[in-house]
């Protein structure tokens, strides 16, 4: 388990260093043919990661929850 969450860590980052700010557009990203109804949990599964990484000092945001913005720190 743990192995895939930081897998799932790792491509999250690599979304947000590539440009992708948005909840949505990670998980359309990562997530991609997925059924549309759980778009919004898999959000909140990337949530939880953002929250993590922000945590540790990788990402940081501005807004709140799933309508959040995210952008590499530094």
């Amino acid at each position: 388990m743990r192995t895939h969450r930081l897998m799932r860590e790792r491509a999250i980052m690599e979304r947000v260093s590539g440009g992708d700010d948005a909840i949505e557009e990670i998980v359309a990203a990562l997530y991609a043919g997925l059924d549309q109804r759980l778009h919004k949990a898999a959000g909140l599964s990337v949530l939880a990661h953002l929250e993590k990484l922000e945590d540790d000092g990788r990402v940081v945001s501005s807004g709140f929850g799933l309508a959040s913005r995210w952008r590499v720190a530094g």
